[in-house]
């Protein structure tokens, strides 16, 4: 994230003294009269700012900083727009006012509060999604023919099969739709050939409930956080302690 921000900043500045323009400091003349030649109108960079787009330098270069502009804004986050625009300034005039060592400890600073931030969000995304799926899981185990095991796996016989039941070093053909418990589809072999894969290579729920499955069964299987993918979540739908809900449909054993 960084290191984009800090790309664009630097594009920015080459841009803005590639087509001579500079963010012109407020003057600090005295003489309200004073016709803007005098050294304390003399914006940092060298170069004034345009005050019409009339020629077609000016357009481009208006344009090529409305480009990097809406850049900054997506990747920056919160800034202070003034501080930010007398950095670039300053920086192309070649007289910043921190030190290096000063401007490195306050990118670190911010790095670590965005950090800690994105953290505490990820901590209460997860307690959301914990509190929701022990509540779905609750209101689904109290449904007539849901098996509740020990594990805290959920299933639910949708259709009885009389053939093998794989054990943890079997490979297996299934059918299946994986959704969220509010029903958002996030994966799904439907419409394309099973998959084939063995037992033991798949998330913890998904061995267990194989294993007491026959083949030509199809089960409805809610799987606990613990026995899915836990606080790291998967993907851009599976999120931190989320419950996941399966279709599996054991066509072949071996």
């Amino acid at each position: 994230m960084f290191r984009s921000s800090f790309v664009l900043v630097a594009l920015l500045a080459s841009a803005v003294a590639g087509f001579g323009l500079a963010t012109a400091q407020p003057s600090t003349c005295p003489d309200a009269g004073c016709p803007d030649t005098c050294a304390a109108h003399e914006p940092v960079g060298g170069a004034a700012a345009p005050t019409d787009l009339s020629s077609q330098e000016a357009r481009e270069s208006y344009s090529l900083g409305t480009v990097f502009g809406g850049q900054l804004a997506g990747s920056l986050g919160e800034v202070d727009s003034a501080a930010l625009l007398a950095g670039i300034a300053d920086a192309l005039g070649d007289e910043t006012r921190l030190a290096p060592d000063e401007v490195a400890a306050a990118l670190a600073g911010r790095q670590e509060r965005e950090l800690a931030a994105q953290r505490e969000k990820v901590r209460e995304l997860a307690e959301r999604n914990k509190t929701a799926g022990d509540s779905y899981r609750e209101e689904f185990g109290a449904q007539p023919d849901v098996v509740t095991l020990a594990s805290g796996l959920q299933y639910k016989v949708l259709e009885a099969g009389d053939g093998k039941v794989p054990g943890p070093t079997d490979v297996v053909t299934v059918h299946y739709r994986g959704t969220l418990p509010d029903g958002t589809e996030f994966d799904s072999s439907y419409g394309q050939e099973p998959v084939v894969f063995p037992v033991d290579k798949v998330i913890p729920g998904w061995s267990e409930a194989l294993q007491q499955m026959s083949a030509g069964s199809k089960w409805q299987v809610v799987i606990p956080p613990d026995l899915a993918y836990g606080e790291e979540g998967a993907g851009d739908f599976i999120e931190p302690n989320q419950t996941l809900v399966f279709e599996v449909e054991l066509i072949e054993v071996g």
